[in-house]
């Protein structure tokens, strides 16, 4: 079964975190994922064809948080976008403020400093 609970089968599916040896592009936010940052890597094989997704940190515990609360609510059928592309704010789609940690992150870059 997907990580989305949908009843759809991945012949393979791997979460995990890696060290980039190289720079990267995070699929979700496009920064750069330097070479020594650490990063979040879902590889994927569904219906025959590989796909993987890479995620900064930042953009990984958004992308964390936005599935819990999804999962919280018990909606199979929804899940957070992998690339956080889902179109909606917020407030719109839950009706208050994010998190202060979360809102913290939503506009914060590497280039920033700590968060």
């Amino acid at each position: 079964m997907s990580a989305y609970s949908d009843g759809d089968c991945c012949s393979v599916w791997q979460d995990r975190w890696l060290m980039a040896r190289k720079e990267h592009v995070c699929d979700a936010c496009h920064e750069t994922i330097r070479a020594g940052v650490r990063y979040h890597l879902t590889f994927f094989v569904f219906d025959g064809g590989a796909d993987q997704t890479k995620r900064c940190a930042r953009c990984e515990a958004i992308f964390a948080h936005l599935s819990e609360r999804i999962r919280k609510e018990g909606d199979l059928e929804e899940h957070c976008n992998d690339r956080l592309a889902c179109g909606h704010a917020y407030k719109e789609r839950w009706g208050e403020e994010p998190p202060p940690e979360i809102a913290a992150l939503a506009f914060w870059l590497p280039k920033d400093g700590s968060p």
